[in-house]
């Protein structure tokens, strides 16, 4: 019933972050070129590297893999871990100044990727250190000294980037939970009525266009105002929970549920027509009353009024059809009174 977490957040802060990196990495590949070219030892492979880097950034911003975030960031983050790579390659191996660059990939990662992405490619880094080691003249990779200089190489690093991607997993955290509260009901974790209004202009114009059918039905706690009054907010948000957990029973978890008011809550069925929607409600109304609530040392039972509509049976607009649902919940409820009462 509640929305998923997503990483959506993070795609204008990628977007402009990423390419950035790339231009920092082909202005530190040029510059041997010009500066010191007697640095490069293989000049044609850190070509190819300038040349491949360019190529996959400006692919990754073609509308075919623009659509697809985590599978772009992911080809950004190998495309800079591999340059990184291959320019240390070229102008020294371990020997290289530009060891640095490995900076780069990780701090990519820690930004755009969760924290499993950033601990492969931080193991994609150390593999790439042994890479290079095996490059290196006289480099015994099995040597105490070598696994010296890769801790002292690459610890710094890991270090300032892991804090990075703790930073980040926070961030996502917080505006997740920013996201939530913007779109559900506190008490309950159900659609509010901002949401709900979206989902049903969304599946309506859904089923208008694919000749689709969905239902709502509208159910109203009663007497929780005078449970209030006589037990205080703390029955009454008890035994709102309590009819919001026999809501759910009671549908599908692909179904959208609502608390719209204090003790008002809807439900979107999708692909239910009207027949099917009346005996959901019906089951709406017998787990409601099944559950009970302990107040004041005694167990007290919930009754909930119900109204169903549904289209395409009901050609109505969202709106209406709401309305219709609501004023049968209201008649519901002035029929059942007098049995109550009784």
């Amino acid at each position: 019933m509640m929305k998923s977490a997503n990483n959506t957040s993070l795609g204008p802060l990628a977007s402009h972050t990423l390419p950035w990196f790339a231009v920092l990495a082909i202005v530190a590949g040029a510059s041997p070129f010009a500066i010191a070219e007697e640095s490069i030892t293989h000049p044609r492979l850190l070509s190819s590297a300038l040349l491949g880097l360019a190529v996959i950034f400006c692919a990754t911003r073609l509308p075919l893999l623009k659509r697809h975030f985590i599978l772009r960031m992911l080809l950004e983050v190998l495309a800079l871990l591999a340059f990184a790579a291959l320019m240390s390659a070229a102008t020294g191996a371990l020997g290289s100044y530009w060891l640095a660059l490995f900076l780069l990939p990780l701090t990519a990662a820690a930004i755009v990727l969760s924290r499993i992405g950033f601990l492969l490619t931080a193991l994609l880094v150390l593999m790439a250190y042994v890479v290079l080691g095996l490059l290196t003249p006289h480099t015994d990779i099995g040597s105490p000294l070598f696994v010296i200089r890769v801790i002292g190489n690459l610890a710094p690093v890991l270090i300032a980037t892991g804090a990075i991607s703790l930073l980040m997993t926070q961030v996502q955290n917080a505006e997740q939970q920013i996201r939530d509260l913007s779109t559900t009901d506190a008490l309950t974790g159900l659609y509010n009525l901002r949401s709900f209004e979206q989902i049903l202009m969304r599946t309506h114009d859904k089923a208008e266009h694919a000749r689709g059918m969905y239902s709502i039905a509208v159910i109203e706690l009663e007497n929780l105002d005078q449970l209030k009054q006589n037990h205080g907010p703390d029955a009454a948000n008890q035994m709102v929970m309590a009819v919001a957990s026999a809501i759910q029973r009671s549908v599908r978890s692909a179904d959208a549920l609502a608390r719209l008011g204090p003790s008002e809550f809807a439900a979107i069925l999708f692909d239910i027509d009207r027949d099917k929607a009346t005996v959901i409600a019906q089951r709406i109304r017998n787990n409601v009353y099944a559950g009970t609530v302990s107040v004041a040392n005694r167990l007290v039972r919930a009754n909930v009024s119900i109204g169903v509509a549904s289209y395409p049976s009901q050609p109505l607009p969202p709106d209406e059809l709401f309305a219709s649902a609501e004023l049968r919940m209201r008649q519901d409820r002035e029929f059942r009174r007098p049995a109550q009462g009784g």
